[in-house]
């Protein structure tokens, strides 16, 4: 019963666009930022496994160019994610280079209020199609015939405590100020890497569909 439940915490865990949306949040901005991102990405989970197995994978069957497209269009937004990054490291290196701004390291590509963190958080998750085509696996292969309705419940309840615990606890870890510190000294080549990594992603999540 509890297979699957212990594959999505495995998945979880594993760095991706989630880890680094959640932690790049708070350390340049706060925990209460990282927060509300790890509630948008806990929000598409549950809203994904609930639907697996309420039939979205059998829909997905049927209609395969459906997922190719939304597959498509989610690389197209990890990569404009990725240029946002970029483009903010390299303004950062930029003014330190011409000494017209030593604390332009305030300098941030995406909005970091509550509100907008929990819809960047949302958006990047719910445009993450690799994961929810994970997702969706994992819960109809192993829940959806074989299982009983408690069943079925305790696991999305498993899986769904854990992962808003998890980004929870990665936002506290790099809200902390002494990782503040260390990001808002070295967040230009922070950033840059996190860019190049996103759009790595982006694209081999199409390329290799």
């Amino acid at each position: 019963m509890f297979s699957p439940a212990l594959v999505y915490i495995t998945a979880v865990i594993s760095p991706g666009p989630n880890f680094i949306l959640v932690s790049r949040f708070a350390a340049s901005n706060s925990i209460l930022s990282g927060i509300g991102a790890s509630l948008g990405i806990w929000c598409v989970g549950l809203i994904f496994s609930t639907s697996s197995i309420l039939g979205l994978a059998l829909l997905l069957n049927q209609f395969p160019a459906l997922s190719r497209v939304a597959s498509i269009l989610g690389a197209l937004y990890l990569l404009y994610i990725a240029f946002l990054l970029i483009k903010g490291a390299l303004q950062i290196r930029r003014n330190k280079n011409s000494n017209s701004g030593a604390q332009s390291t305030s300098v941030q590509p995406l909005s970091t209020s509550f509100f907008n963190s929990f819809k960047m958080g949302f958006t990047t998750n719910i445009m993450n199609v690799k994961t929810i085509a994970f997702m969706i696996s994992i819960f109809s292969s192993f829940l959806a015939h074989s299982s009983t309705v408690m069943d079925k419940v305790t696991i999305i309840a498993i899986c769904s405590s854990f992962e808003i615990c998890w980004y929870s606890f990665v936002a506290f870890v790099f809200g902390q100020e002494a990782i503040r510190r260390i990001y808002l000294k070295f967040n230009s080549a922070i950033d840059l890497f996190l860019g190049v990594f996103l759009a790595f992603f982006a694209v081999s999540n199409v390329w290799f569909m």
